[in-house]
C-alpha cells in the first residue's frame, strides 16, 4: 500500500472516531439530560425503541473504528507512531468495555424500572468513565491528523508552495 492509500485509510478512520466522538457527547449532553423529562411510566417503551437505534449510530461505528484502526496500525503513515495508534485502540476499547460492564446494565434497569432520579444520576455519573477515554482519544487522533498535514517550509519550497 502506498503512502497516499495509508493516508487517506487514516483520514477514514479519523472521520468515524470523530463521528463516534459526537456521537457519545450528544447521548451524554442532549439525551440523558433530557430523560427526566419523560414520564416514568411511558420511558421503559421510549427506552426499548431508541436502545437499537441508540446501539446502531454507537456501537457500529465503535467496530468500525477499531477494525480501521487494526488497519492503520498495520498500514502506518509515515509521520505515525505505532505507540500513540494502540494508545488511541486501547482508549477505546476502555470505552466499550466500561459500556459493556457498567452502563448496559444501568440501561437494562431503565428499561425495565423506568426512568428513577437514582438510575438517571448513575448513569449520567458512570457515563464519565467512557467520555475521558473518548475525549483523550480523540485528542491523540486529532495531534495525528495534524502531523499528516503539517508542511515544513523546505517541503513547501521544494513543491512551490
Amino acid at each position: 500500500m502506498d503512502e497516499r492509500a495509508r493516508r487517506l485509510l487514516f483520514l477514514f478512520l479519523f472521520a468515524v472516531a470523530f463521528f463516534q466522538t459526537g456521537a457519545h457527547a450528544s447521548q451524554a449532553f442532549v439525551n440523558y439530560p433530557a430523560w427526566q423529562y419523560i414520564g416514568i411510566d411511558s420511558f421503559p417503551a421510549y427506552h426499548h425503541v431508541m436502545a437499537p437505534r441508540a446501539g446502531l449510530w454507537i456501537l457500529f461505528p465503535r467496530l468500525l473504528e477499531l477494525i480501521l484502526a487494526a488497519a492503520v496500525l498495520r498500514y502506518r503513515p509515515t509521520p505515525l507512531k505505532r505507540g500513540a495508534l494502540v494508545l488511541a485502540m486501547a482508549l477505546a476499547l476502555v470505552a466499550v468495555v466500561s459500556t459493556i460492564v457498567i452502563q448496559r446494565p444501568i440501561h437494562g434497569q431503565l428499561e425495565s424500572l423506568g426512568n428513577t432520579p437514582e438510575l438517571l444520576a448513575r448513569l449520567q455519573a458512570t457515563n464519565w468513565l467512557r467520555l475521558l477515554p473518548e475525549w483523550i482519544r480523540a485528542g491523540l487522533y486529532l495531534w495525528m491528523a495534524s502531523l499528516l498535514v503539517s508542511v515544513t517550509p523546505q517541503s513547501a519550497n521544494e513543491r512551490g508552495l
